[in-house]
């Protein structure tokens, strides 16, 4: 290779920089998702209950601890606000990053660690799920250290190491666990094990196996022992319902066809997948070799997993893209190396497709068919920019003269994509789904006395954390606090429709009402006056002013 002169470290912690740091607290919070695990974290710093997760003041069991946790953290260190909401979720996408630079640089070289972690951090799906605040970034960084971990292990030359590496792969799989649950233990061994019998390395599996058990266990048997001394029913609900019914049921939430996420992939590789046929075809030549198989049933197996079950969510694969950026930046050197005509072809699809979809949100915006309002005009035109930023580093990858010239270009053609999405997003979507300028405007008539109530859960998050409480009223869609509405002390947290309006009649007489609704039609003929009604897309408000009734 020609010798290059950009420095791809730290070109790579500045796409880091622009991608998730910087706009990180530009964009208002997403509902249900977003603010539903700030709001968590929330109540555990208010109450100081750092064992049992409370949603709404309910019982919340369908996820452990451990991204509460850290989710609270970051509300300790950055305050109550959108970048503290998203950083646990952005520095784990970081640590991430840091187990491949360490586990490449040790069985390859320094160069192709740092290739594998500019293209792991440019991932769309990686940049997407690690600038969003839920729970799989950081349970894809506990396994990503698992799974590195454990090759450090099975390479290891001798007794004291390979107990300290299986050690640590025992202490994240735990970690894993306190994130997301069983899972946590389920996907390492269906890559590890069908590896070590690969391989016919069966001592291992019985030399080994308790002592990660052991350690996995240690780390979580002083959690697992305090939620069940304080809600005894935590686990069979967690194991049950979350696990097993999630997985096999029927008519799990989020049904889709085995192909799902292979239909997927080409979206979540972006920008790497105009490249990526030609990587595949020239993995070939490293086939042979342990780490590449390693790697190659860590990507895949999970992946064939998940097709399994019923419920598919896209983030679930989130753990299979740290093997797949080590995968393709070994065959795209080995293709480079070759002067694979692959390279050049692959990145002038990219610039043709691009260009296109630049032009055409211009030429669908002037013709009327982007669902915006006149106001928004500035938005198809921020994509056009964001969209030729990446077009402009097309043919940059096109022109370069040295590898990591080309990688650099690819690296940094989704930056402009998301340091301005925060600014694209219409308001179609803002009003639907961001709930924060609402509550806002709904902030004066509100005092700690006002009666909350809500029509889901996603509407009651936003009343959760926007208005700093946890006492708010349900009614019509129980959603994921059904189980914490089911326990005797919190019935009285859900309204039946058929009993709202004598519900607000007999509060009425104490102080003021607000119904926040996003689904829920409710006539006015059903209700006592109305004293004023709030709209905002399909977030509406109902406001009733305090009625002291005569004798």
């Amino acid at each position: 290779m020609h010798k290059s002169t950009i420095n791809l470290p730290l070109l790579t912690v500045l796409i880091f920089i622009s991608i998730y740091i910087v706009p990180l607290g530009l964009r208002d919070l997403w509902s249900p998702d977003e603010i539903r695990y700030a709001e968590i974290a929330r109540e555990m710093l208010s109450s100081g209950d750092w064992t049992v997760p409370t949603f709404n003041g309910l019982r919340y069991f369908e996820k452990p601890i451990m991204g509460h946790w850290m989710n609270a953290i970051a509300q300790l260190l950055f305050g109550e606000n959108n970048f503290s909401a998203r950083a646990a979720s952005a520095f784990s996408t970081a640590g991430s990053a840091g187990c491949l630079l360490l586990l490449v640089t040790h069985f390859i070289n320094r160069q192709t660690a740092w290739i594998s972690a500019a293209i792991f951090i440019s991932l769309f799906m990686v940049a997407g799920v690690g600038s969003y605040n839920v729970l799989d970034s950081l349970f894809s960084l506990c396994l990503t250290a698992a799974f590195s971990a454990f090759f450090f292990a099975v390479s290891a030359n001798n007794s004291s190491t390979r107990c300290r590496d299986y050690g640590l792969a025992g202490l994240f799989c735990g970690l894993a666990f306190l994130t997301k649950g069983f899972l946590a233990l389920l996907l390492p061994v269906i890559v590890v094990l069908p590896y070590l019998l690969w391989h016919k390395q069966f001592l291992p599996i019985l030399r080994w196996g308790w002592w990660v058990v052991t350690v996995a266990l240690l780390i979580c048997l002083p959690w697992a022992l305090a939620i069940h001394a304080a809600e005894p029913d935590y686990w069979h609900y967690f194991f049950w319902v979350e696990h097993i019914q999630r997985f096999a049921a029927k008519d799990a939430q989020h049904s889709a066809p085995f192909w799902y996420y292979f239909a997927y992939l080409p979206l979540a590789l972006l920008p790497w997948t105009f490249l990526a046929p030609t990587a595949i075809r020239h993995l070939r030549d490293h086939l042979r070799l342990p780490f590449i198989r390693y790697l190659l049933l860590w990507a895949m197996l999970p992946i064939l997993f998940f097709s399994i079950a019923q419920g598919k969510i896209v983030t679930y694969i989130l753990p299979s893209m740290a093997p797949i950026a080590i995968l393709l930046a070994v065959g795209l050197i080995t293709a480079y190396k070759k002067r694979a005509k692959g390279l050049k072809w692959g990145s002038v699809v990219n610039l043709i497709i691009t260009a296109v979809a630049a032009g055409g949100f211009l030429v669908f915006y002037y013709a009327g068919y982007l669902p915006l309002e006149s106001h928004e005009y500035y938005r198809p035109w921020l994509a056009f920019t964001a969209l030729s930023c990446w077009v402009l580093c097309a043919i940059l990858a096109i022109r370069a003269s040295t590898f990591e010239a080309k990688i650099s270009a690819y690296a940094m053609m989704p930056t402009a994509l998301f340091l301005l999405f925060w600014a694209m997003i219409p308001n179609l979507s803002i009003d639907s789904k961001m709930p924060a300028g609402f509550i806002e405007e709904l902030k004066p008539l509100v005092s700690e006395q006002t009666i909350l109530l809500a029509d889901h859960p996603a509407t009651m998050s936003a009343l959760n954390w926007y208005l700093k409480r946890n006492d708010v009223y349900l009614l019509d869609g129980k959603g994921e606090v059904k189980y914490g509405l089911s326990y005797p002390d919190a019935a009285d947290r859900y309204i039946e429709r058929q009993n709202l309006a004598q519900f607000i009649k007999n509060k009425q007489q104490q102080t003021d009402i607000l119904i926040l609704l996003r689904n829920l039609q409710l006539p006015a003929s059903e209700l006592p006056t109305i004293t004023r009604t709030f709209k905002q897309g399909r977030f509406r408000a109902l406001y009733f002013k305090k009625r002291v009734l005569e004798d």
